[in-house]
């Protein structure tokens, strides 16, 4: 057995070797760049039983534009197919030149023998989904681009930006394209937050349960957070109700619309309605547990006094129904708080403009409530509440001090 492999082995090389020296002497080689039609037809008249210089010239018959010549392109194609039936590029690019031809069942012939030669490839499954949306037969394209969605699935925004502009509906996309499977449904609402739809986002998380898609905290905040971005306050807000309901975190005596208004904890999901505290030079943030004002702990920011800060690095937004009146509550206590610009507290609307603040405190201050009453517009989504400290042009303004901040609640006025 041994021996045999040698021998075959040693034939092989020689065969190769025997080919490069007949090429040189004959003047072409098939691996240098650029080939002439003049030394393909060399090539074929070295080693006729070789495929690729058929191949090589059907290819520069199709797109040498001072030789474009469709049908010797077509020929010299399928003469290398003669030569090997089974390599699926020579049946691709036959079922191309037919396509050119205006010969679409001849077309598609060719893709089905592509496909037969190769059905797992990505190549052949994308250029005949291709051609077949190029002749306008849709539902003959969707199955190839399926598999691609399902076995590429690095692919799926390629197949997601040309199916979308092909079909031009969302639902279609969803129930027809998309294979029934979570990880499918994953990548498809990934593409549809990267492209801004909303509204195809919003139908293909409602049919998560027909996808089997079960998301995990990480996954349902970025879905909430892309809703907040398109200002669907009011619906991201009831999915963030539904995973606190899920992980066992929402209080159902909590009629207020802030979530952890009394810092508790650090984060509650870490995101959508959670607080967001960025960081800014000149004024520290934290949570302080030796400090309430009821509760277990309260948020703490100190100022160093090398800043003017202009200071809105603690929010969280809010949903918010049109044409009723809140009412947004706080208690705040200070110590050394310098300049005249101090701590507020402040609401302004996210779709409809609005905009309401509190006083501003300053200096020592045992715990105070701070209130803000407001009515939102038509059409309100929602709103976000800040904790604020504007920059001042005043000659004494590096702020210093420290504030903390308890017992946050928005409501609804009894009566509305």
């Amino acid at each position: 057995m041994r021996r045999f492999f040698s021998s075959t082995l040693i034939l092989f090389i020689s065969l190769v070797v025997g080919y490069q020296i007949l090429s040189i002497w004959r003047g072409v080689s098939l691996y240098q760049k650029n080939l002439s039609k003049e030394s393909l037809l060399k090539a074929m008249q070295a080693i006729p039983s070789n495929p690729d210089p058929f191949y090589r010239l059907g290819l520069f018959y199709q797109w040498d534009i001072r030789n474009i010549d469709l049908k010797q392109s077509l020929h010299y194609l399928k003469k290398a197919i003669e030569r090997n039936p089974l390599e699926q590029d020579y049946w691709l690019n036959v079922a191309k030149v037919f396509q050119r031809m205006g010969e679409s069942k001849a077309s598609e012939r060719a893709l089905e023998n592509a496909i037969r030669v190769f059905p797992a490839g990505y190549k052949g499954r994308w250029v005949t989904g291709s051609l077949l949306l190029q002749q306008g037969t849709l539902e003959k394209a969707i199955p190839h681009f399926s598999y691609i969605l399902d076995n590429y699935p690095n692919q799926s925004h390629m197949v997601y930006d040309v199916l979308g502009k092909a079909a031009n509906d969302s639902d279609f996309i969803l129930e027809r394209l998309v294979p029934k499977n979570p990880v499918s449904l994953k990548q498809y609402l990934s593409y549809l937050y990267e492209s801004g739809d909303r509204e195809s986002a919003q139908k293909a998380w409602q049919k998560k349960d027909s996808f089997a898609y079960k998301p995990d905290r990480n996954e349902t905040l970025r879905h909430i957070e892309f809703l907040i971005s398109r200002g669907e306050l009011n619906e991201a807000f009831l999915i963030w109700k539904a995973r606190l309901q899920e992980e066992g975190l929402l209080s159902p005596s909590d009629s207020s619309l802030i979530t952890n208004g009394g810092f508790e904890k650090e984060k509650i999901l870490g995101g959508g309605f959670d607080w967001k505290i960025e960081k800014i030079p000149g004024a520290e943030v934290a949570f302080d547990p030796s400090m309430a004002f009821e509760g277990k702990g309260s948020l703490k920011i100190v100022f160093n006094g090398k800043e003017n800060v202009d200071f809105a690095h603690v929010y969280q937004f809010v949903p918010l129904k049109p044409n009723i009146e809140y009412v947004l509550k706080v208690n705040m206590k200070t110590q050394a708080v310098t300049t005249k610009s101090g701590l507020k507290i402040e609401v302004s609307g996210v779709g409809p403009a609005f905009y309401k603040a509190s006083e501003s405190l300053i200096g020592d201050n045992e715990w105070k409530e701070l209130m803000v009453a407001f009515r939102t517009p038509a059409q309100s989504q929602g709103g976000l509440v800040r904790i604020r400290r504007e920059k001042t042009a005043k000659f004494d303004r590096f702020i210093s001090g420290t504030v903390w901040i308890d017992n946050f609640s928005l409501t609804e006025t009894k009566g509305h």
